[in-house]
């Protein structure tokens, strides 16, 4: 990976360890890492450009309490199984 900046490249680091240690929303790791929303909306972006990133579900939000909010997780292990036959 190739990011400009230390600043950014902290925030990117930052911001892929939250939604890795536990799936959460974009304001939820807004409020956890102290970045703001609109900095993990373009590293999200970042990140599904790369397939590290995965949208598992929706719930209520913690944070504005609004419903069906996206959940997001960097962890493999939980990111949603394919039913689609491979074919290649």
């Amino acid at each position: 990976m190739n990011y400009t900046g230390k600043n950014e490249t902290d925030q990117l680091r930052k911001v892929f360890n939250a939604f890795f240690e536990n799936p959460m929303t974009m304001k939820e790791v807004d409020v956890y890492t102290g970045i703001m929303r609109e900095n993990i909306c373009r590293y999200v972006m970042t990140f599904r450009n790369e397939n590290r990133i995965e949208l598992i579900g929706y719930r209520k939000c913690s944070i504005t309490g609004h419903n069906k909010v996206g959940i997001y997780t960097t962890n493999p292990d939980l990111f949603p199984k394919s039913n689609q036959l491979k074919m290649f």
